[in-house]
């Protein structure tokens, strides 16, 4: 399964130490029920700079894909993962998966069950069925469903799974930074997403993004 690897480098001019998320978007497909959620994919920090120098951090991954379905409890703050399913996929090959639910709810797992046969290249396209809990099910339990899909062995984006829907990712994200305290996995807010910044690849593989003094960012010319 082929793969890119890419490298950005963080340089932070600010005097302070500063954490962040790198997260990624989608496009909006009009065939989704639902539009995926960006996760806090990448979380790291950037030790302040010293003396009018900026500190310097690198940051590597490759665009290694795996589908996902899982189960969680939410029990106040806290989150429990009881089921997970991740399985490789490639933005080259038709992706699309059929989603169900074995056992009675909440006991029982989800799982994909099949494969779709008009899939479509640099998309992965999951139809769930009817044993999917509905929301107010899953609400009731404190247990919810979500699919979407991990790269570089992270969760990147995810949506919530409910039954008779028809799910359509783009595997073709757009990269983006964000100033805040983050955990992985996280759910970015509206302000979040508003307050980042493209990380522009185009067509290199290698990326300088600078971090401003007053929490802004800029591409390094």
């Amino acid at each position: 399964m082929n793969s890119t690897k890419y490298t950005l480098t963080l340089r932070n001019e600010s005097s302070q130490f500063k954490r962040f998320a790198i997260f990624q978007t989608f496009r909006e497909t009009a065939e989704s029920a639902v539009k995926p959620l960006p996760l806090a994919w990448i979380v790291g920090a950037a030790a302040p700079g010293y003396g009018g120098q900026s500190s310097s951090s690198e940051l590597t991954w490759r665009t290694i894909y795996n589908v996902l379905i899982e189960k969680s409890y939410h029990l106040g703050n806290d989150i429990f993962q009881t089921n997970s399913i991740e399985i490789p996929i490639s933005p080259e090959d038709a992706n699309g998966y059929a989603a169900t639910y074995f056992g009675d709810f909440p006991f029982g797992a989800p799982a994909f069950v099949g494969s779709m046969m008009d899939s479509e290249k640099g998309f992965l396209l999951i139809q769930s069925d009817s044993r999917i809990p509905t929301a107010e099910r899953q609400y009731e339990e404190n247990c919810f469903l979500k699919v979407g899909f991990s790269m570089a062995g992270k969760q990147a984006s995810v949506a919530d799974l409910l039954p008779d829907l028809f799910y359509k990712f783009a595997l073709d994200p757009v990269y983006r930074i964000t100033i805040g305290e983050f955990y992985p996995g996280q759910v970015l807010g509206e302000m979040s997403i508003r307050r980042s910044h493209v990380i522009n690849f185009g067509t290199v593989t290698r990326k300088t993004v600078v971090l401003g003094a007053n929490d802004t960012f800029s591409d390094e010319n």
